[in-house]
């Protein structure tokens, strides 16, 4: 029914409400998304994350996609590029340290200790939140972009970030 149509059609019907439009359009580029997303991760597992991830952000975002020479597709690997690149910063970021090659010094030992402490208490939490504290708290970004990212408004990140920061906190301290 939807071969035929163009992206911009897809997209429109999709605005509508027809998840057809939109499961046709996934059809027509989901392959391309997850090769792309392969390419960057390397890892079968991260590549379909990464591009489940985009057809989500492709849903939440369906009246802003930019449609190039009448296809989707270079928006949805522009996508694709960020939302790899922030997976693959992630996986870096949560990559043990060997702590043998830092200096043998107290105060060194102390901070490599609150890392492992803090790095358990991230590992407890949910999805969410765990995602919350990687985008904000580990890569930076403000709480606008972070809810945007994640579907969510500013208010309601601050407002998580404000929690989780307090329950760090307490963890590393022993509290919890």
């Amino acid at each position: 029914m939807y071969e035929t149509d163009h992206d911009a059609r897809l997209l429109e019907l999709a605005r509508r409400g027809d998840r057809g439009a939109f499961s046709a359009l996934f059809s027509r580029h989901g392959k391309a998304v997850y090769l792309y997303a392969w390419a960057v991760a390397r890892d079968d597992r991260d590549a379909e994350d990464i591009a489940q991830e985009v057809f989500v952000v492709a849903w939440r975002k369906l009246r802003t996609i930019r449609i190039v020479e009448s296809s989707a597709l270079p928006w949805l690997l522009v996508t694709t590029r960020n939302v790899a690149r922030n997976t693959v910063r992630a996986r870096r970021a949560s990559v043990e340290f060997d702590e043998s090659v830092l200096p043998g010094d107290r105060v060194r030992q102390e901070r490599v200790e609150e890392v492992a402490w803090v790095r358990q208490a991230v590992s407890r939490l949910g999805g969410m939140d765990q995602r919350i504290v990687h985008l904000c708290l580990v890569e930076g970004y403000s709480y606008a972009e972070a809810g945007d990212h994640l579907g969510l408004t500013t208010s309601a990140v601050a407002k998580r970030v404000q929690r989780l920061r307090a329950t760090l906190q307490q963890s590393v301290r022993g509290d919890a």
